[in-house]
C-alpha cells in the first residue's frame, strides 16, 4: 500500500476474544451493524461496529480504544513493515504523532516498539518456527494450514468497488484477517515463545525476533 495516497477503509482491533471493526465513512456506502465472524466453533469473533465519517476520526477511535483498553501485548502480522508504518504515516497526513497517542514508534533496528508494553509480530514465527514453506507464509495460506479453515479471501483490486457495493461483504474479509491473527497467536505463538522465555531471559518480543540465538548470547 501507499501511505500518501491510500487511505485506511477500516481498522479491526481485537482483544481477548473480543473484536471491534472501526469503518470510514468516506469509503464505505452504509453503516456497518455489529455481527459476528466465528470460522470455526473454538475461533469466536464477535465484532462490535463504530462507523466514522472520515479517516482522521477513524485513527482517533482507533487510538482512543487503545488508550482505553491498555493492553500488554499488540500482535500482529507483518506489522513491523505493513500495520504500524502504514498507520503511522496515515496519522502523520493529519498531524497526528502515533508515538505521542499510543507510544508505538519505530527502533533503529526497524522494530515498532512501545515501553510498556509488547509487540509480537507473528510473521516472524511463521518465518523460522512453523517450517511452512516460503511460498506459504502469507496469512491465508497459514490459517489454512495452522488453524485448519479457510479464511476469506478477495482480489485487492476488488475492494474498492465492494466498499461501494458490498461494503458487509469487505467487512467480513477485514476481520477475518484479525480473527486468523489472533488465533494464531493464541494457540502457537504465544504457548512457544513464553515457554522459551523461561530458559532465555530476555523480552518476549527479542525471543520472539531472536530465538535460539539468544541461547548463545546469554549463556
Amino acid at each position: 500500500m501507499q501511505p500518501k495516497v491510500e487511505k485506511h477503509i477500516s481498522a479491526q482491533p481485537l482483544a481477548n476474544e473480543y473484536g471491534y471493526l472501526i469503518t470510514n465513512r468516506e469509503i464505505l456506502s452504509s453503516d456497518i451493524e455489529d455481527f459476528e465472524y466465528t470460522p470455526k466453533p473454538e475461533f469466536e469473533g464477535k465484532f462490535t461496529i463504530f462507523n466514522e465519517p472520515n479517516e482522521m476520526v477513524l485513527l482517533q477511535r482507533f487510538f482512543d480504544h487503545i488508550m482505553e483498553v491498555r493492553p500488554h501485548i499488540f500482535v500482529t502480522y507483518n506489522g513491523d513493515f505493513f500495520d504500524w508504518p502504514f498507520v503511522e504515516a496515515r496519522a502523520a497526513s493529519y498531524d497526528m504523532d502515533m508515538k505521542q497517542e499510543i507510544g508505538f514508534s519505530r527502533n533503529k533496528e526497524g522494530v515498532y516498539t512501545c515501553r510498556p508494553a509488547m509487540h509480537m509480530d507473528c510473521l516472524c514465527w511463521v518465518k523460522r518456527d512453523s517450517y511452512l514453506p516460503v511460498g506459504s507464509q502469507n496469512l491465508k495460506a497459514v490459517a489454512k494450514a495452522k488453524l485448519r479453515y479457510d479464511p476469506v479471501e478477495l482480489d485487492p483490486e476488488e475492494m474498492c468497488p465492494l466498499a461501494a457495493s458490498q461494503p458487509q461483504v469487505l467487512s467480513n474479509y477485514s476481520v477475518s484477517d484479525a480473527v486468523a491473527t489472533y488465533y494464531l497467536y493464541m494457540q502457537y505463538v504465544h504457548p512457544f515463545i513464553f515457554a522459551l522465555c523461561t530458559i532465555i531471559p530476555c523480552e518476549p518480543d527479542e525471543v520472539l525476533r531472536k530465538g535460539s540465538e539468544l541461547v548463545c548470547l546469554v549463556d
